[in-house]
């Protein structure tokens, strides 16, 4: 069976991130799987200059620093297996009970790529602990969503369990796959389903018809809507006028709305939406 990984960094959204992954644990009743990793520490080099320019106090220097990097790495270590401990005890609290703790070394990504046989679903803060803010994305998180190819629920600083969902239609075959997996996910199941497309003419096309229709006839409840505008800015403000709990993407396409969720626009709807936002492959 594949598993849940919830991605746990300390930050202030490892809270949101905790809750969030046992809510998608049990919606599709899945084992979740804590990770932790310890990113590689770059070491202190002692200089080649050491002793032939009157530098040859830096070798004892450099030694202290080494000393102290291992014992910050120590420290580092324990304390994330007490964020995992703790990240545990509150999953088991909201009910989950297949739950197992993991600690790496390496890069988030890397340690992301090796678990992706066994992945269901990738739940992460939109913001690491290198963060202060929620108001920017983790240095990580573009590089693991473009190489992760499993559904990946990214968190805010609070979460709620979702009642409601956009769905951003565009009509590619990329969001028609959407919708197919939209039906079918248990992720999804049970909750109001809003399906909007972007469109400045403000017709209805024959796709986003169809889309609406093979939801309802899978038993969505759907509200349908187009929306003008820039897309980032549509999608936005209809999430908010309408007080829906999540957005729902795919998360690749050859739209405007492919170049707005993984090009330059990117930082946008994670920045300013306070809402999760789930990419479905």
């Amino acid at each position: 069976m594949k598993n849940i990984v919830a991605c746990i960094d300390g930050s202030k959204l490892t809270l949101a991130t905790c809750e969030a992954s046992a809510w998608v644990a049990q919606k599709v009743k899945a084992p979740l799987i804590l990770l932790h990793v310890l990113d590689k520490t770059t070491r202190p080099v002692i200089s080649e200059l050491s002793g032939q320019i009157g530098l040859g106090s830096q070798e004892e220097l450099l030694n202290e620093l080494v000393e102290l990097d291992e014992t910050r790495s120590r420290l580092a270590l324990k304390h994330g297996k007490q964020l995992l401990e703790d990240a545990k005890v509150l999953a088991c609290a909201k009910g989950v009970e297949e739950i197992s703790k993991l600690q790496r070394h390496g890069s988030l990504q890397e340690s992301l790529i090796d678990l992706e046989s066994e992945l269901r679903v990738l739940v992460i803060g939109k913001s690491g602990e290198d963060h202060s803010t929620s108001k920017t994305i983790g240095s990580q998180l573009e590089s693991v969503i473009r190489s992760i190819t499993a559904h990946t629920l990214v968190v805010s600083d609070t979460f709620m369990t979702p009642n409601s969902y956009m769905i951003a239609f565009d009509g590619s075959a990329i969001s028609e796959k959407l919708i197919e997996k939209a039906m079918n996910t248990p992720l999804l199941a049970g909750l109001e389903c809003h399906l909007v497309m972007v469109d400045e003419s403000g017709n209805k096309s024959t796709a986003f018809d169809q889309a609406a229709m093979r939801l309802r006839e899978a038993g969505l409840s759907v509200n349908e809507n187009i929306l003008s505008g820039r897309v980032d800015e549509a999608l936005l403000n209809y999430q908010q006028e309408q007080q829906l709990d999540m957005i729902v993407m795919g998360a690749f396409g050859h739209s405007r709305l492919r170049q707005f969720f993984v090009g330059s626009n990117t930082t946008e709807v994670l920045v300013k939406s306070a809402v999760p936002l789930l990419l479905i492959r």
